[in-house]
């Protein structure tokens, strides 16, 4: 993306080995994680609760208590695979405009300031006679694709700006990744744990809001400390940074425009004719069949490792669209026939999405032990093995759902164990195929095709949220 500038002697500063400004970036990006994790654990619950209030309220809460919006299932489920695709093809344009026009410092900024105002608008969206009004829907669609308009500005650029702290060929560059990584699933862990909380516990708009102050406090601890520690860190070549807040305006409007069009019915077409079968087919077909030229025109010895990306990118959405029911099917399930009473104590459905950011923190740095002492031993196993055991380990969880959907039967609840082992083994699977699926892109591809591959490999993961929410309302 755009250049980096001599970082001054404060930003020259290290700890651990690493500059000041990747634990900076390492803050913000928690508390983006936070908000978005947080927000992503009770959305379809909060969907889907009846507008008389939730079937399986805390003990001892009044009747009527914390109404929802009352949606079916599979509207829920196709609005969540709607959000989190969008969440990961937005941030193809975002990192463009970034990259030409504002810097990745701008972008951030403008993309942090969208989805803070989405969060606030969510939680205004559910008080008083809005939690019950088609306007207050309106306002929420409106909240909604602010954050997905943010994300697709924020999501690339803090990553990239974390590359620019070290010159090309840093060795520590990979370690500081690792670092920044952990920094994702503890915002997602801390986030998911207060916004299930207060969510399903004191109000919707509660957990909402807890999303939004998270969000804010990320922004302003990172634009306190930027001068000091990142300056000069993802700015323009030219300066036309001044221009980012026409793309903050134009980020309102598209949210703006696209709640106009889910009030008069649009959206709602719009999705029924791209879930018709033959555009379906046409599409797949479609994509098969520029894949196949697409690899037979590269030069001879960059086919095969081209086909493979390929390949690969076909089992890259079937793991995501299964693991991402985690926010959909597996949640309802969780929410409507699993036994969460824990003596008097009510455990929120949204907190056993927690066993996913702490496996991640607790395993990951085993596994990548485990992977460097393979490797020295030269008997690490190759990225298309690893991406092999990640599916069985995703396929291994479910033998665990399928056992809780049996003794869930006739009236009765499964055990919350069933649930748990559920989500700790789909964590094994993501570490096995999640790190491993984007280094085998980046090494695998032409040099002259990363970009595009990389490009690809995004549009995989939205193709999986979206098919993914569709059959999580089957």
């Amino acid at each position: 993306m755009s250049d980096e500038r001599s970082p001054s002697a404060d930003a020259a500063k290290t700890w651990f080995g690493h500059p000041l400004g990747l634990f900076v970036l390492f803050g913000v990006e928690m508390w983006e994680r936070f908000s978005f994790y947080g927000m992503r654990a009770i959305l379809g619950l909060y969907l889907k609760c009846a507008v008389t209030g939730m079937a399986n309220a805390p003990p001892g809460a009044a009747e009527g208590f914390n109404p929802g919006r009352g949606w079916l299932k599979e509207e829920a489920s196709n609005l969540m695979g709607w959000y989190g695709g969008m969440a990961y093809l937005l941030p193809i344009l975002g990192g463009l405009i970034a990259d030409k026009l504002i810097g990745t410092h701008r972008s951030m900024v403008v993309g942090g300031l969208l989805i803070a105002l989405g969060h606030i608008v969510l939680a205004i969206s559910g008080m008083g006679e809005m939690a019950m009004s088609q306007a207050g829907l309106d306002v929420f669609i409106f909240g909604l694709v602010l954050i997905v308009v943010g994300t697709g500005h924020f999501k690339p650029s803090v990553s990239v700006m974390v590359s620019q702290l070290y010159p090309d060929g840093d060795p520590r560059r990979e370690g500081a990744f690792g670092i920044f990584y952990m920094g994702i699933n503890v915002g997602a862990f801390l986030g998911t744990t207060a916004c299930a909380y207060l969510g399903e516990q004191v109000g919707w708009h509660y957990g909402f809001g807890a999303a939004a102050a998270g969000m804010l406090a990320g922004l302003a601890m990172y634009l306190t400390v930027r001068p000091k520690y990142l300056e000069g860190i993802g700015l323009p070549r030219d300066g036309r940074g001044s221009v980012a807040p026409v793309f903050l305006l134009t980020g309102i409007g598209i949210a703006a425009v696209v709640a106009v069009f889910f009030h008069i019915g649009l959206l709602k077409q719009i999705d029924g004719f791209l879930s018709k079968p033959w555009l379906i087919w046409v599409i797949v077909l479609g994509g098969i069949a520029w894949a196949v030229f697409f690899t037979a025109t590269q030069e001879k010895a960059d086919r095969g490792p081209v086909a493979a990306i390929f390949i690969y990118m076909v089992f890259n959405t079937f793991f995501w669209l299964a693991f991402e029911q985690a926010a959909t099917s597996i949640n309802f399930f969780t929410d409507e026939k699993t036994d969460r009473m824990l003596g008097t104590f009510l455990v929120p459905t949204g907190w056993f999405q927690d066993i996913n950011p702490f496996g991640i923190v607790l395993l990951a740095p085993i596994f990548g032990a485990l992977w460097t002492k393979l490797e020295a031993q030269r008997r690490n196993p190759s990225q298309p093995v690893k991406i092999g055991l990640g599916l069985i380990w995703l396929g291994l969880g479910y033998l665990f759902t399928v056992w809780a959907g049996l003794q869930a039967k006739d009236g009765a609840k499964a055990a919350m164990w069933l649930i748990a082992a559920t989500y700790m083994l789909h964590t094994i699977g993501e570490i096995f195929l999640s790190p491993t699926g984007l280094a085998f892109v980046t090494k695998t591809a032409p040099k002259k095709h990363v970009t595009l591959l990389m490009g690809i490999w995004f549009i995989s993961s939205f193709m999986a949220y979206v098919i993914g929410g569709k059959l999580a309302g089957l």
